[in-house]
């Protein structure tokens, strides 16, 4: 190419390149400000977001007062109908006490008569007349039959005459008869200055209004003297699909852009919103704005920092992503440690609690049967069984609560798929009802389980139950099934490679949806109505099948129902029947009892239901005191004592007992197996040791220690 040729084209191509990086940088820079006017819009809802949120908990605490006010009503109701004039005057003077605190909000607490008629107040009023509120919605509405409380229009107070808000509710009789109305009539000012208490921001509003658009309270005057917004406004029609979130649209008081967040209250048809200017939230965008067109016009100029400053943005980006990824990496380990945390303070708790429990119950159980046992009468022999049957039923409690915890002594035997399945079924049939249809599907020979028959039929009935409850009222079919399965290493459930038996219960109900499912098998977690269950149904059945060697999971789509499996060890094959040890028959023996415990009555009880029994029973308080004796002469045939004991455990003493009695039978009664399991092996060989769960029966103990001496004996004659 001639010079002069390339004098031209290097002008040009140079021009050509500005001019495509010019292009690009005015590109990048408006994707740039339209992200940070993203990002800027993102946080004013964030803080439109908490700023309802903070005025739907102001509001919340008045509405929970209000609550309370009509509750205390409807006692005064009942004192009257019993005539209970005293406990009358007494709540009367509960309800002006609560309405004359100053952050009540509360102008007035009245009843109207069905006639319209205000028959009390809590407060005096300066009229000399009768009031009249048989005109007002307020009054109408609710003695219409409406149950809901009703929340009155921005109104003019019949007792002050300033500017109020009542909210009422039907009142009735012990019959159930309607008589009259219970009103609350709260000053509109207060409830206004209370939400100004909210710190929304300096262009901020905050307002309170009904569902159907009337403007309760705001945080400043609107600027019209309009105060009904129409309920075709936005904001209503995102209420009706979630009572929470944000929303970017024009101002419900002046129509300016704002940016927006809202809340329906709970127990009341009342709605929060917390308003931010959309103008002077996005100001500093707008300047941002500005800024990048006389970057981008200037940028042949200023090449070389654009370059420097798109480099900036991209490493802020990878820094940005890398503190992100740390960041969930860290939140995912906290709740890692925390849920750990918290199942092992929950089984030490439990624990403790079953511990503490068996202990009682152990009394209780032993006093009965000696009161069974010392008794002629037919009708003490019925209260006495009863009194037993009950703290069996309170040790099965503990054990559900340890198998919750993971901390229970599981005892698993082979159960028969089919036969388990169908014995919890004829269960369910006196349990869910005639809406509820229970269907098995049990695959052709499928193995028996290893598991604790008594905690996996709890865990079926539970899951029943809680399939029962997500398809009422209508009902549905619940299905129970059992297949075997063969589970690779790479499970999704995170089960050890082997055979399993597959249950699962399947329903037909409401489902759940993604935010429940992750939540299900947390503790105490549950979307029940208050009093109707205690969120440890799934967690139990969760630590159940972890503790036995399997897994749980659970699947669900809204509307489709759910389906709870349950993966369990399959029970090994054997060739052979034999008899458990606590069958085979012994030779009675009196035996010389060393009884140790740090309760006063359990010991008292215990040692009376051995001695009814022929042995001769020595008791100790505490493990200190049985060393004593022993070192004193004592010579029992056989050491029972408590696990768990301040000073000196169970186990302990034990050891230190066989120093001074070499091979002594001993037998360890507890109310929590697992605590003592890690130990008994060390234990046992020194000597034969026995372990009872308590409650035990004195029939029970007696038994077993006649085995334990039997087996003694065998060992040393052998």
């Amino acid at each position: 190419m001639p010079v002069n040729e390339r004098r031209i084209a290097l002008p040009a191509a140079a021009l050509l390149l500005t001019m495509v990086l010019a292009g690009l940088a005015w590109w990048g820079t408006t994707l740039w400000v339209q992200r940070e006017e993203r990002s800027a819009t993102s946080l004013a809802l964030a803080r439109a977001n908490l700023g309802a949120e903070a005025l739907e908990a102001q509001i919340g605490r008045t509405l929970d007062l209000v609550e309370q006010l009509h509750d205390l009503v409807v006692a005064r109701q009942r004192r009257m109908e019993t005539g209970d004039q005293a406990g009358q005057i007494a709540i009367e003077t509960q309800i002006t006490m609560l309405a004359r605190r100053r952050e009540a909000m509360v102008t007035q607490v009245s009843i109207a008569g069905l006639d319209g008629l205000v028959r009390w107040m809590s407060l005096p009023t300066p009229t000399a007349q009768q009031i009249f509120v048989g005109d007002a919605d307020h009054f109408r509405l609710p003695r219409a039959g409406v149950a809901e409380l009703f929340v009155s229009d921005r109104v003019a107070s019949r007792f002050t005459g300033q500017p109020a808000v009542v909210m009422s509710r039907t009142l009735r009789d012990g019959a159930n008869e309607v008589i009259g109305v219970a009103m609350v009539t709260l000053s509109s000012d207060a409830l206004s200055r209370a939400m100004a208490d909210v710190n929304i921001g300096d262009a901020g509003i905050g307002l309170l209004m009904r569902r159907d658009g009337s403007l309760i309270a705001t945080t400043r005057p609107p600027t019209t003297g309009d105060q009904r917004i129409p309920p075709t406004h936005a904001v209503f029609g995102a209420i009706r699909l979630n009572r929470a979130g944000q929303l970017d649209i024009a101002d419900p008081v002046d129509g300016r852009q704002s940016l927006i967040g809202y809340r329906a209250l709970r127990g009341a048809p009342l709605v929060v919103v917390a308003a931010l200017d959309r103008e002077r939230e996005l100001a500093a965008v707008d300047g941002l704005r500005r800024a990048a067109i006389g970057v981008a016009l200037a940028f042949t100029l200023l090449l070389g920092l654009l370059v420097v400053v798109l480099v900036l943005t991209l490493d802020r980006r990878r820094a940005r992503a890398a503190l992100d990824a740390a960041e969930a990496e860290r939140r995912e380990t906290v709740e890692r440690m925390s849920e750990s945390q918290r199942m092992e303070a929950l089984g030490r708790l439990a624990g403790g609690v079953a511990h503490d429990i068996n202990n009682v119950l152990q009394a209780v159980l032993g006093g009965a049967k000696l009161i069974h046992k010392r008794s002629q009468d037919a009708g003490i022999h019925k209260l006495a069984q009863l009194v037993s049957e009950a703290a069996e039923r309170g040790g099965g409690v503990t054990r559900r609560l340890l198998a919750f915890a993971r901390r229970d002594s599981l005892r698993a035997e082979p159960l028969p798929a089919a036969s388990l399945l169908d014995g919890v079924r004829e269960v369910l049939a006196h349990t869910l009802g005639a809406s509820i249809q229970v269907n098995l599907a049990i695959a052709r020979g499928v193995p028996a389980v290893l598991a604790d028959r008594s905690q996996i039929e709890t865990v079926l009935v539970n899951l029943a139950i809680n399939a029962r409850d997500a398809m009422m009222p209508s009902g549905g079919t619940l299905e129970l099934g059992a297949a075997a399965e063969t589970v690779a290493a790479d499970n999704p459930v995170g089960l050890e490679p082997g055979r399993y038996v597959r249950l699962w219960a399947s329903d037909t109900g409401r489902g759940m949806d993604a935010e429940t499912l992750r939540r299900a098998t947390e503790p105490f977690f549950t979307t029940k109505e208050k009093g109707q269950g205690t969120g440890l149904g799934l967690a139990m059945a969760k630590g159940f099948c972890e503790q036995s060697g399997g897994a749980m999971q659970i699947a669900s789509v809204p509307g489709q129902g759910t389906r709870v499996t349950l993966w369990l060890p399959e029970a090994p094959a054997t060739s052979s029947v034999t008899m458990p040890a606590d069958a085979r028959p012994v030779a009675l023996q009196r035996l010389r009892v060393l009884l140790v415990d740090d309760e006063p009555e359990v010991l008292a009880v215990v040692a009376q239901g051995l001695k009814d029994r022929g042995h001769g029973v020595q008791t100790a308080n505490g493990g200190m005191e049985a060393l004593g004796a022993l070192e004193t002469g004592a010579a029992p045939d056989v050491l029972v004592t408590d696990l768990s004991m301040p000073g000196l455990d169970g186990l302990a003493l034990i050891e230190r007992a066989r120093r001074l009695r070499p091979g002594l039978p001993a037998m360890l009664l507890t109310g929590f197996v697992a605590e003592a399991e890690d130990m008994l092996d060390e234990a046992a060989e020194s000597g034969p040791i026995a372990v009872l769960r308590k409650p035990v029966t004195p029939e029970a103990l007696h038994t077993r220690m006649q085995r334990l001496m039997a087996g003694h004996r065998q060992t040393a004659a052998g």
